[in-house]
């Protein structure tokens, strides 16, 4: 067990190193410098929130596996995809641009004051970067890689399909003690590990996030004016070429291997029962979210409670739970699995994702607003609806977007619910793949990225 235990937090921490080592120097060039691609290098942020893993291990095949386009082109076979290098790089990359996008808006927000007078006092580049930018973009800098993190210790597609022989990690190893062995007292034992020690990170998340976000607060800051490209140049190129074989190029193998699959996916029946499966899922769990994340949003500002660390921990509390945990516990307890349970246990974990956003719309109510509202409103209720609700509008919608977008691409808890005659377009070509039918499983995984991409996208417009 403790050997599973101490490999899980080895592949976590080496893949949210690999995210630091390249996303934290992108955030500098994305915050820092002008250059052609800046704009799509930070919206590629969408593929680490709404792009489901198991497609980024299908595009992973695809471009380097044993028949991927490299072997094809150098004619070689070379493969590192069934090992931990494997697991890591993938997840890596995978997260980079989630990094990159944290860290460069924090940098673009930074005072400049400290950096100008530490120049004028003839500290060089390098010492300022060290002893002055690195320490005020310390929380900005755990609260991305805390995340980060959390997804790799949680991971279940990525590892399911790449570890190598004898080699696991907790949550692959929690489903086979529940799905395939039947151990149900070592599962319990699995679960409970990883549950205490992801509460611990979670909890250390929290305390990083409140600290990034005081930094930030209250700062008037002028935008500093981007200059191009120097001699930085020699450290921006491997960057950009190891992002590009290593995140861009895998995922538009996907689209690229289905390419010729796609009337045969779209042909097929089972596709369309499993988007309309999707479809339903999606917009409950988006609604239920988003409805869920306003009340406890509005709650937490009518009491005037938002700087009390109880009620701001407790939305972060689901991070330390995962898909494959929450959806056994509920079996256990319901014996059965069903589509009204899906959604609920979704709700459950994804809830949280759209009261971050939601917050940040009714932290923007001002001070005065807030209390003419309740001045000249009749009740509380009528204050929501006609001051609150107007106000985060945008946000509403863009957090509706964001948990519709990641409950389309969720293959782990249909899975692990084994929900009779239902499928999602997630688990569909989770199966695709697993019959090995890769040309379609790469054609489905492509609309489902594309899916998700384009409602997150809609939703950030």
């Amino acid at each position: 067990m403790f050997k599973t235990y101490f490999y899980t937090l080895e592949i976590a921490l080496l893949s949210t190193l690999i995210a630091a080592a390249a996303g934290i120097p992108a955030a500098y060039f994305t915050a820092r410098r002008r250059f052609p691609g800046r704009r799509l290098l930070l919206s590629l942020s969408a593929v680490s929130l709404c792009v489901p893993s198991l497609i980024v291990a299908l595009g992973y095949v695809s471009f380097w596996g044993m028949n991927g386009f490299v072997n094809r082109l150098f004619r070689t076979e070379f493969s590192f995809l069934y090992s931990t290098a494997g697991i890591v790089i993938a997840q890596g990359f995978y997260n980079v641009p989630f990094i990159t996008g944290i860290v460069s808006e924090a940098w673009e927000r930074l005072p400049r004051e400290q950096e100008n007078a530490a120049r004028l006092l003839g500290a060089g580049e390098g010492r300022v970067l060290r002893t002055i930018t690195l320490r005020q973009l310390s929380g900005a800098i755990g609260a991305a890689c805390i995340p980060v993190f959390l997804f790799c210790y949680f991971s279940f597609m990525i590892v399911l399909l790449f570890s190598p022989v004898g080699r696991s990690t907790l949550e692959v190893e929690i489903y086979h003690s529940i799905r395939t062995t039947l151990d149900i007292s070592s599962g319990a034992k699995l679960a409970l590990l990883e549950t205490i020690t992801a509460f611990g990170i979670v909890l250390a998340y929290s305390f990083m996030s409140r600290r990034s976000q005081t930094a930030s607060s209250g700062v008037d800051y002028a935008p500093l004016v981007k200059k191009k490209l120097g001699l930085e140049t020699a450290l921006f190129i491997p960057l950009i070429f190891l992002i590009l074989i290593f995140l861009i190029f895998p995922l538009l193998s996907v689209f690229a291997s289905g390419a010729g699959e796609i009337k045969k996916v779209l042909g097929a029946r089972g596709f369309w029962k499993a988007a309309l499966h999707s479809l339903e899922c999606g917009l409950a769990t988006g609604l239920a979210c988003t409805l869920l994340g306003f009340a406890y949003s509005v709650a937490v500002k009518l009491c005037r409670k938002q700087g009390n660390v109880l009620l701001q921990t407790i939305p972060v509390l689901p991070m330390a739970i995962s898909s494959v945990v929450i959806s056994w516990g509920a079996t256990m307890i319901f014996h059965r699995g069903s589509p009204a349970l899906l959604v609920a246990l979704e709700t459950g974990l994804y809830w949280p994702i759209a009261y971050r956003q939601i917050q940040n719309g009714i932290n923007r109510i001002t001070y005065e607003t807030d209390a003419a509202a309740r001045l000249l409103s009749k009740n509380s209720f009528d204050s929501i609806i006609r001051i609150y609700l107007p106000a985060c509008r945008p946000v509403l919608i863009s957090a509706f977007a964001y948990c519709f977008a990641v409950s389309l691409g969720d293959a782990t808890m249909p899975l692990v619910l084994s929900i009779r005659n239902f499928d999602t377009l997630a688990l569909y070509t989770y199966k695709l793949a697993g019959a090995y039918r890769f040309g379609q499983a790469c054609a489905c995984g492509g609309i489902v990225a594309a899916l998700s991409m384009l409602i997150y996208t809609l939703g950030k417009k």
